[in-house]
């Protein structure tokens, strides 16, 4: 368990021994906890400034400051998955990749040809960049594939999912837990409902290939969940969270560990 001053923690990860990562958004910090929920440190980081993805992967903590500073992205041995909406595609040569960087507010003030563009994140390439085809003209809720980016190769790949999601982790092993929060998961054979109050979230375990080997569902209120490198479930929630469901600066948090088959 960690508590704390009125922070604002905005996301939590794992790195590869299973140390936890939660950023401070509001104190410009990340407080480090061991796999028992520990407090090891704290790291002083600024959220809003300009990250290399080599000072990022020479850092004993480089997966969990790539989700941090790529809130849809995932650095590991050299691949980059990020997420896809369903019906689009970027046809773009990828040839080199020379920083990763965020602004201020998460909002990208002015567009550069020499980018790729994901939300908020930039991904800033030598090549030639195809134009932005768009296939369906429809509202998708969440992403349904994981574009996959070779560093070294320069390949790339997209692995269409039949569920949705809002974020994906990788394990040591190289499966995909896609991670759906904050939209109602509809009983099968039913089309997904935006205004739906949502009643869990959900964790589907792929392998690379995109069969699916395994799902657990997580109640909504506890947190945002996220997996660690051993495939174990974490999730950050507050303290007490039924009390305070909307509360976005709680005065403390707690960590809950959900292991292999869902168990607390």
């Amino acid at each position: 368990m960690w508590e704390g001053e009125p922070d604002y923690p905005t996301s939590i990860v794992a790195d590869s021994d299973g140390r936890i990562y939660i950023l401070d958004h509001l104190n410009n910090r990340v407080v480090v906890l061991d796999t028992l929920g520990k407090f090891i440190r704290e790291i002083p980081v600024k959220v809003y400034e300009e990250a290399s993805l080599e000072e990022i992967k020479k850092t004993p903590y480089g997966l969990a400051f790539a989700r941090l500073y790529g809130k849809e992205m995932y650095i590991k041995d050299d691949v980059i998955y990020i997420p896809v909406r369903d019906g689009f595609f970027v046809n773009s040569k990828l040839v080199k990749i020379i920083k990763i960087y965020i602004s201020q507010n998460w909002k990208v003030e002015e567009e550069k040809p020499s980018q790729y563009k994901l939300n908020s994140i930039n991904l800033e390439i030598k090549g030639v960049k195809g134009k932005e085809v768009k296939l369906e003209d429809k509202k998708i809720e969440g992403y349904k594939a994981i574009k996959i980016i070779d560093i070294k190769t320069k390949e790339s790949k997209v692995l269409k999912l039949p569920e949705p999601m809002s974020k994906i982790y990788i394990d040591q092993k190289g499966d995909i837990y896609a991670v759906n929060h904050g939209y109602y998961i509809a009983p099968a054979g039913k089309k997904y409902d935006e205004n739906h109050p949502a009643e869990y979230s959900l964790v589907v375990k792929y392998s690379i290939k995109g069969k699916e080997l395994a799902r657990v569902k997580i109640p909504y209120s506890v947190g945002i969940p996220f997996i660690t490198g051993k495939g174990e479930i974490v999730a950050l929630c507050r303290i007490p969270y039924e009390k305070y469901p909307r509360d976005p600066t709680p005065n403390g948090m707690k960590v809950l560990l959900y292991r292999a088959g869902g168990r607390k």
